[in-house]
């Protein structure tokens, strides 16, 4: 099934850790991509109208690898895992794990050697008071 989600500013998609495994498209507005680090929040990424957002989850089922809060109101649209898997060739599945455990990989050796990003294009770290918004979001 598919499910609209009308978003406000601050509103929660998933958090870190969560034991979820649908998939979001962003019709409308923008999502935040972050973790906690301490009191801090770290900006992995945005995601704007067009993108989807917990690929990674939808294909090994494992936790959320991060949070996502939308930054300003926006129309997501939930498609649970069901209505999608029932529906893909299992070759299709396959190669969804398959590149998912090489993105997980990789994600854990930048994160634990501190590789910072020089050409890519780098986020835009957030006040204190918009992580404050965020922290409290994320603990409601």
């Amino acid at each position: 099934m598919i499910e609209q989600l009308h978003l406000s500013l601050g509103d929660v998609v998933c958090k870190e850790g969560e034991n979820s495994s649908d998939l979001y498209f962003l019709k409308e507005g923008q999502l935040l991509i972050c973790s906690i680090v301490g009191t801090q929040v770290k900006v992995f990424g945005r995601i704007n109208a067009g993108e989807f957002v917990g690929e990674l989850s939808f294909f090994d089922e494992k936790p959320r690898a991060a949070h996502v809060v939308a930054t300003e109101k926006s129309l997501v649209y939930k498609i649970t895992t069901q209505e999608v898997r029932d529906n893909l060739p299992f070759w299709f599945k396959e190669v969804g794990k398959a590149l998912t455990k090489k993105i997980r990989a990789l994600d854990s050796v930048v994160q634990e050697s501190n590789i910072r990003k020089t050409s890519m294009e780098t986020h835009k770290q957030l006040t204190i008071e918009e992580q404050r918004k965020i922290l409290s979001s994320l603990n409601k």
